[in-house]
């Protein structure tokens, strides 16, 4: 979804999405190939790319929103949008030989194409076919929540407040859960079940309310980037401190670290735009690799775990460059994926949805035009 309300695209923060997918795709590199993880530890921590797509979901739809949108077509957007590049990927991971997993549980597929799989916390159905997809699972239950959320959001008056209430219900949460319960149990409450990220969600949502009344960070898109890469450096000197070594730091401990930095990235991007002043971001080049980040984040893994065993048999200066043909391969797939299935399938799945609202209209009732829900 393009980040648009009233005419205006906030391109910048459509560029922000290659940056996220990115940094998760490099988290997986470390995580996967074995001769590469002690040289892209720096990387360990790039699992909270995704902490940034919650918040800039709950940012763009709220960008977006405008009252009198509807909700039965607010979720047809949000399945046009995200169940058709889902469902093939996962069919991939079924049935194509060298994508495929090696390990199936075929009990967990009808919660994997419902998106509910990160509900479930047994027999591995939360990481089973294309496992990056238990984050749509977060984002279905978000966007069910949505309609019901934007108002009372929307009509609050001190959102600042808002924000750090939950950002501090966040922190509460993650340290009584880590404290009283083993490591795996915690990082599943609080990494995986949709009900605690939804405060990122919410955070986002909140972020977008205050700019659309006005409101402008006091700082710019270097500054924010600076702060964020100041988090993400502590964690990373967190991880010798406390354990020496890297990705050490519980989930739940640097998604909340990374979670100001995020907001006052997003922040700071829209500002730039709404300013005119713009950034690189919002360059034609980033735009559209924007727009193939979520192809990407859907395909990476996949091609990761393909290459996987010819990878870990090389050594270290060879698995670097195998790892840059899987990236690049990665990247041209997803432009494939998003030119040729994505944007295609939910353009005909909104018209689809479009001509049966006219259908069940009255012709004298009928409104022509998109909306921002578009």
């Amino acid at each position: 979804m393009s980040a648009t309300t009233g005419g205006m695209h906030l391109r910048s923060l459509t560029g922000l999405r290659l940056y996220a997918a990115t940094a998760v795709v490099l988290y997986h590199l470390h995580l996967y190939f074995s001769p590469l993880r002690d040289g892209l530890s720096p990387f360990a921590y790039g699992f909270t790319g995704v902490s940034f797509f919650f918040i800039l979901s709950g940012f763009v739809l709220a960008w977006a929103h405008q009252n009198g949108d509807r909700p039965q077509r607010f979720y047809w957007n949000r399945f046009s949008r995200v169940w058709p590049l889902h469902a093939l990927t996962t069919l991939l991971a079924i049935f194509v030989p060298p994508l495929s997993t090696p390990t199936t549980v075929w009990p967990a597929l009808p919660f994997v194409l419902t998106l509910t799989q990160s509900w479930a916390p047994i027999g591995g159905y939360v990481a089973t076919f294309n496992g990056v997809s238990w984050s749509l699972s977060c984002e279905a239950f978000f966007y069910l929540l949505f309609p019901v959320l934007i108002g009372p959001i929307g009509r609050r008056r001190r959102l600042p407040l808002v924000v750090g209430l939950v950002y501090g219900a966040m922190a509460a949460v993650a340290l009584s859960t880590m404290v009283s319960l083993p490591e795996p149990s915690a990082n599943y409450l609080l990494g995986t079940i949709p009900l605690y990220r939804l405060g990122e969600f919410v955070v986002g949502i909140c972020l977008a309310v205050l700019i659309k009344r006005g409101w402008r960070p006091r700082f710019g898109l270097r500054r924010a980037v600076c702060f964020a890469a100041i988090l993400y450096a502590m964690l990373i000197a967190a991880s010798y401190v406390t354990s020496g070594g890297p990705g050490d730091v519980p989930i739940a401990y640097a998604n909340l670290t990374m979670i100001p930095g995020f907001a006052a990235i997003i922040a700071a991007a829209a500002a730039n735009d709404l300013g005119g002043t713009g950034s690189a971001l919002g360059s034609t080049t980033m735009v559209r690799l924007g727009r193939w980040s979520f192809a990407l984040y859907l395909i990476h893994e996949l091609v990761i775990r393909t290459a996987k065993p010819f990878v870990d048999a090389l050594d270290a200066g060879w698995a670097l460059a195998a790892s840059a043909g899987v990236v690049a391969v990665s990247v041209a797939l997803s432009g494939v994926l998003h030119e040729f299935v994505e944007s295609p399938v939910e353009k005909l799945l909104r018209s689809l949805g479009r001509e049966k609202k006219a259908a069940a209209v009255p012709a004298r009732d009928r409104v022509s035009g998109p909306t921002a829900a578009d």
